[in-house]
């Protein structure tokens, strides 16, 4: 494909206009418009950016190649499918789905109308992350993953439950790592009188087939804001954060004495450790992202992150919620809000 790639934006809230934003720096691209169920929102996007304001997801279908979809989190799984049935790629944005059958309906609709889906798991385009993968290239390595992502209460994302906005991230870069299946799952949440719930701060312990555990808290009741990744391996110990895209990969070794009489024979060695502090360039996420989707467009690649990847990790986001004794979101038709 040599012409521009024409697109729009569905949904003009606050990761809406960061798409709009992004698509205007990309080369390649003509960013259309913008559509909201709220018009007067739309129309604030479009003045801002210099594009039109849609009046209807039908309008927005004659005249784009390709969407993001940036909508509240229930209304994915009837967006979605009408744009993938209209012949229009589409990036959904995480989590693909709040249920099983609506995601299978995207992941059909993609299939039978042979356009891209690609599922916005924005960590897969973080450059620690990258480089975590080429260093974990052997998954057979890995013995444990510990993850944290936690942050004080958020306006934004008022639809789903903790572990929908926030620990979905870390399930999916977590499997995506050990590359097996879950076959146990523990989960606690923290209840206070503010947060009689426990929605809003949650530990999950995953045990893989191949042996591996993984220990994930997500939290929004956290005054401070962390995005870390820790990877116990058989020769290592690998400390990552998402925020500053930083990676140090911890080793030990036996280190001999010198003069082995001054020690008894049961001490004759000692610890030797080092720390090396990896050089990973910077990128913005998103950018990358909407750039890979742009490609797999083209037909340059494959979508990093499929529709199938994604309903895996909400798999275990809904064993995780049913540990905890929460309803598992259903697909109740709710309005078009913006995130």
């Amino acid at each position: 494909m040599s012409k521009n790639i024409k697109v729009a934006v569905i949904g003009a809230g606050v990761m809406g206009r960061n798409h709009l934003k992004t698509y205007k720096t990309l080369q390649g691209v003509d960013l259309i418009g913008v559509y909201d169920i709220f018009p007067e929102a739309a129309q604030k996007a479009a003045e801002m950016f210099g594009i039109k304001a849609f009046t209807s997801m039908e309008d927005v279908a004659r005249e784009v190649d390709a969407v993001s979809v940036v909508t509240t989190s229930v209304t994915h799984a009837d967006v979605g499918e009408f744009f993938l049935n209209k012949g229009i790629h589409c990036l959904m944005e995480k989590p693909l789905a709040t249920t099983e059958e609506g995601c299978l309906r995207l992941i059909n609709a993609a299939a039978k109308n042979n356009v891209t889906l690609l599922v916005g798991h924005i960590e897969q385009f973080n450059p620690a992350v990258e480089q975590m993968h080429k260093i974990l290239n052997n998954a057979g390595m890995i013995r444990s993953l510990t993850t944290q992502r936690m942050s004080a209460a958020s306006g934004r994302i008022t639809d789903v439950d903790v572990a929908m906005d926030l620990m979905i991230h870390d399930i999916e870069v977590v499997l995506s790592l050990v590359k097996d299946k879950v076959k146990n799952i523990q989960a606690a949440a923290v209840r206070t009188p503010d947060h009689a719930s426990g929605k809003d701060y949650i530990t999950a312990l995953l045990e893989f087939e191949n042996g591996v555990t993984a220990n994930l808290t997500a939290s929004r009741i956290t005054q401070a804001r962390v995005r870390t990744l820790t990877v116990t391996t058989d020769t290592n110990y690998i400390d990552m954060d998402f925020i500053s895209q930083s990676i140090n990969v911890h080793s030990q070794g036996r280190m001999p004495y010198v003069n082995q009489e001054e020690i008894p024979e049961w001490m004759n060695y000692g610890l030797k450790g080092s720390v090396e502090q990896l050089f990973i360039p910077t990128n913005q996420p998103l950018q990358a992202e909407l750039n890979h989707f742009l490609s797999c467009i083209r037909g340059e690649c494959t979508p990093r992150i499929t529709g199938e990847h994604a309903l895996e990790a909400l798999r275990v986001l809904w064993r995780i919620q049913q540990c905890l004794g929460f309803t598992v979101e259903s697909n109740a038709t709710m309005s078009l809000a913006a995130e």
